[in-house]
C-alpha cells in the first residue's frame, strides 16, 4: 500500500519510523566520533596539521608543495581554527564533521544502487566502522578525502542518469568541483577517478547496446561529456597544482629503498576495511575470514538476484541502475584504488592502510548488499535453523565491530593501540629539566607535535630537518654538532620517536650513553625518554672517541676507521662508506688468544645492511664477546674483516694494498670476562 493511500495515523507513523532511525543513526555516528576525542595525545602527523594553521597562507602553500600532500584540507583546517582555536578537540573536528556526514551521503548512495534495506544496512556499518571511527578522531585529511571521493561516486550515479539539459549541467559541474576538490586533498584520489572513468565507459556502453546503436540525446552525450570534457574540466582546474606532484613524487625520500609483498598488503587492508586498526594482526586476520564468507556468499546471492533496483525516485528512475551494474561500479570503487595503490606501494615501499580509505565507502556497500542480499533468502530457506544464518551474519558484524571499538576506547593507561604520546613525554620533562639542561629530539622532523605540547624552546632537533628523509640518518659525524650544542650543559633529555629510521645505529644514545650517566625514563607508547647527567670534561667530537683509532681499506668499499671498547665484553667498532656498496657483507669479528688461535666467533650483520651505507657515512658496530668464564686476564688480539655470505665461494674483502683480507688490533681482557 502506498503513503497516500494509507489512513493519516499510518501515514505519519511511517514517515516519522525512518526519521527517528535516521536520527539515531546520525546520533550513533556522531557520538562514537567526539567519544573521548581529545584523550589521545596529537602525534607527528596531528602536529604537522597544527603547525601548519600557524602560518600564513601563502607560506602553508609552499611548505605542502614540498610536502607529500596538497593543501585543501590544511585551508580547511587554518581557516577552523580561526573560529575554534587549536585544542586537541577543535583540531580533530572537522575530521569528525565529515566522518558524520558521510552516513547520510553513504544512504543515497546505496539506496540509488542497492536499495532500501541495503541503504540502512550500509548507513548502520558506516556509523559503527572502527576504520572510519578512528580517522575521525585524528586531525588529518582522511575522512574528509573519503567524503569527496563518495560524493564524487553519488554525482557520477547521478549523471548518467536521464536528466533535464539544467540538472545535467548542474550534476557536471558538481561533479567535476568533487572530483578536483579530492584531488587537492590528496593524491591518490587519482585512482578514484580512474575507476570514475572505466564506469562511464562501461556505462556507455551498456546505453548503445541497449539502443541497438548510438542514438543522438542523452545516452550519446552521457558518454562524451563522462569521457572528453570532464577529464578536460579537472585537469584544467588542477593544472596549477599538477608540477609540484610531479615534483614530489620524484624526489620523496621518505622510505628505504626496497620493496613490499603485495599479497601481504593486500590482506593488510582487508584487515582494516573490516576491523580498522585497533585489533591486533593475529586476531584481525581471523576475524576478517567471517567477512569473507559473507562477501562471497552475499556476492553470489547478489549476482542471483539479477533485477533493476527500486530506487523510488518516481519518473527520475535510474534506467541503467540494475543489480550487475551495480555491482560493477562497487567492484571498480574498490579494486581499481586498491590495486593502483598497492601497484605503487611495491615500487616506492611506503604503504599504510590509511592510504585506501577513499575506496572503503564501496567496501561497505559491498558488505551491506551482501547482508541484504542474504537477508532476502530468509524466505527461501526451508529448513528454521538455517533462517537464523543471515541474522547470525549481521550480528557477526555488528560484534566484530563493537569489539574493536571497544579496543580503541579501552582506558587509557592499558590501551596498546595509543598514539605516541608526545603529552606525557613533554610533560615529564617539563616538569624535570634542569637550568643547565637541554632537550634533544633524535627525530627532527616530530617538532610540531613536540612543540605542541611543549613549547618552542629549549630543544634541538637531531637530524635537523623539517619532513622525513631516510637519507638525512644520524651517524657518528653528529660528533661535532653534539660538541657544540652540549658544551657547559650538566644534562641532556634524548626524546626518540622513529628512530629506527633516524637513527638506526643508535648513535645518540651511544655518544650520550658512553660520556655521561643515564636515567632510563622508558617508554610511554611509541616514545623512548632518557636523561643524561654530562660531567664538564664530556667531548663528543669522533676523534676523541675512539681509542683505538686506525685507517683499514677493505676494497675501496668500506674503512675501519678504529674501535672503542666499551665493556669487557663489548666494543664497538666504527666503519665509514667509501662508496656506494652493492652488495650485503657479513662482519666477522674473532678474539684471537696469544698464540693467535681463535677463542670467540662474533661473527654477526650490520646494524643497517651495506648496502644501504652512504658514501661518507660513520657507522658504529656493537660487538658482544661471548667470554668463556675462565678466561685468564691478558692481553689478546681481535681480527676484523668483511665476507658475502650469500656466497661461500667469494673470497673475503681484501685490504686496499692486498696484503691481507682482515685488521688485527690488540684488546686487553680482564679475568673472566668481569
Amino acid at each position: 500500500m502506498n503513503d497516500y493511500n494509507a489512513p493519516p495515523q499510518l501515514a505519519r507513523r511511517s514517515t516519522i519510523q525512518p526519521s527517528l532511525v535516521w536520527l539515531g543513526l546520525l546520533l550513533l555516528g556522531f557520538g562514537l566520533r567526539v567519544y573521548q576525542l581529545p584523550a589521545q595525545s596529537l602525534w607527528y602527523d596531528e602536529g604537522v596539521s597544527w603547525y601548519l594553521t600557524g602560518k600564513s597562507l601563502p607560506a602553508l602553500t609552499v611548505w605542502t608543495a614540498d610536502d607529500i600532500q596538497p593543501p585543501l584540507y590544511y585551508y580547511l583546517l587554518w581557516g577552523w581554527t580561526r573560529l575554534a582555536g587549536t585544542s586537541e578537540y577543535a583540531l580533530r573536528f572537522p575530521s569528525v564533521f565529515f566522518g558524520m556526514i558521510s552516513v547520510p551521503l553513504l544512504w543515497v548512495t546505496a539506496r540509488q544502487l542497492l536499495g532500501k534495506r541495503a541503504s540502512w544496512l550500509a548507513s548502520l556499518l558506516l556509523a559503527l566502522s572502527p576504520l572510519h571511527v578512528y580517522y575521525a578522531q585524528e586531525a588529518r585529511m582522511y575522512t574528509l578525502l573519503t567524503f569527496l571521493g563518495l560524493l564524487s561516486s553519488y554525482l557520477l550515479l547521478r549523471l548518467l542518469k536521464n536528466q533535464s539539459p539544467n540538472l545535467q549541467s548542474s550534476l557536471t559541474w558538481a561533479y567535476v568541483l568533487s572530483a578536483v576538490a579530492a584531488l587537492y586533498t590528496h593524491y591518490f584520489a587519482f585512482f578514484l577517478l580512474a575507476a570514475h572513468t572505466l564506469y562511464a565507459l562501461y556505462a556507455g556502453w551498456l546505453q548503445i547496446r541497449a539502443a541497438g546503436k548510438s542514438r543522438p540525446g542523452t545516452s550519446a552525450s552521457v558518454l562524451t561529456l563522462t569521457s572528453l570534457a570532464i577529464p578536460i574540466a579537472i585537469v584544467v582546474l588542477y593544472l596549477p597544482w599538477l608540477p609540484f606532484l610531479l615534483t614530489r613524487y620524484g624526489i620523496d625520500t621518505s622510505y628505504w629503498p626496497g620493496s613490499l609483498q603485495i599479497g601481504e598488503l593486500a590482506l593488510k587492508m582487508f584487515v582494516a576495511f573490516s576491523l580498522g586498526e585497533t585489533v591486533t594482526e593475529e586476531v584481525g586476520i581471523w576475524l576478517a575470514v567471517g567477512y569473507g564468507i559473507i562477501l562471497l556468499v552475499g556476492l553470489v546471492a547478489l549476482v542471483g538476484n539479477e533485477g533493476r533496483v527500486k530506487s523510488n525516485e518516481g519518473p527520475e528512475r535510474n534506467h541503467l541502475i540494475t543489480r550487475s551494474s551495480s555491482l560493477v561500479f562497487l567492484l571498480l570503487y574498490l579494486l581499481v584504488p586498491v590495486a593502483l595503490i598497492l601497484l605503487l606501494a611495491s615500487r616506492t615501499p611506503k604503504f599504510n592502510p590509511r592510504y585506501a580509505m577513499l575506496a572503503s565507502p564501496a567496501f561497505i556497500l559491498l558488505i551491506a548488499g551482501s547482508l541484504s542480499s542474504i537477508l532476502g533468502q530468509r524466505s527461501r530457506l526451508k529448513f528454521s535453523i538455517l533462517r537464523f544464518i543471515p541474522i547470525a551474519a549481521l550480528i557477526y558484524i555488528l560484534v566484530t565491530s563493537v569489539y574493536s571499538l571497544q579496543n580503541w576506547f579501552a582506558p587509557y593507561r592499558v590501551n596498546q593501540f595509543n598514539k605516541a604520546d608526545f603529552r606525557i613525554t613533554a610533560q615529564i620533562v617539563r616538569e624535570r629539566i634542569g637550568p643547565d639542561e637541554t632537550v634533544l629530539l633524535n627525530s627532527g622532523h616530530m617538532f610540531p607535535a613536540w612543540a605542541y605540547y611543549y613549547g618552542w624552546g629549549g630543544w634541538q632537533r637531531l637530524p635537523d630537518i623539517e619532513i622525513l628523509d631516510v637519507n638525512a640518518a644520524i651517524d657518528l659525524s653528529v660528533g661535532d654538532q653534539l660538541e657544540r650544542l652540549l658544551h657547559g650543559k650538566g644534562g641532556a633529555w634524548l626524546v626518540r620517536w622513529q628512530n629506527e629510521v633516524t637513527d638506526p645505529f643508535d648513535v645518540l644514545p651511544l655518544y650520550l650513553g658512553t660520556l655521561g650517566t643515564q636515567d632510563d625514563y622508558g617508554q610511554f607508547w611509541h616514545m623512548e625518554l632518557y636523561h643524561y647527567k654530562l660531567g664538564p670534561d664530556a667531548r663528543f667530537n669522533l676523534e676523541g672517541f675512539i681509542t683505538q683509532p686506525t685507517r683499514a681499506d677493505f676494497g675501496g668499499q668500506v674503512q675501519l676507521l678504529g674501535l672503542r671498547q666499551t665493556s669487557s665484553t663489548e666494543l664497538i667498532l666504527f666503519w665509514q662508506g667509501m662508496t656506494r656498496i652493492e652488495a650485503d657483507y657479513t662482519l666477522f669479528v674473532h678474539l684471537l688468544g696469544p698464540a693467535g688461535q681463535t677463542l670467540v666467533n662474533a661473527d654477526h650483520l650490520p646494524p643497517r645492511p651495506t648496502h644501504e651505507w652512504r658514501p661518507g657515512q660513520i657507522i658504529p658496530d656493537r660487538v658482544i664477546l661471548s667470554l668463556p668464564p675462565d678466561l685468564p686476564a691478558g692481553d689478546y688480539w681481535i681480527e676484523v674483516g668483511l665476507y658475502d655470505a650469500s656466497d661461500p665461494s667469494l673470497p673475503r674483502l681484501p685490504l686496499g694494498d692486498g696484503s691481507a683480507d682482515r685488521v688485527i688490533l690488540p684488546l686487553h681482557l680482564p679475568a673472566g670476562g668481569g
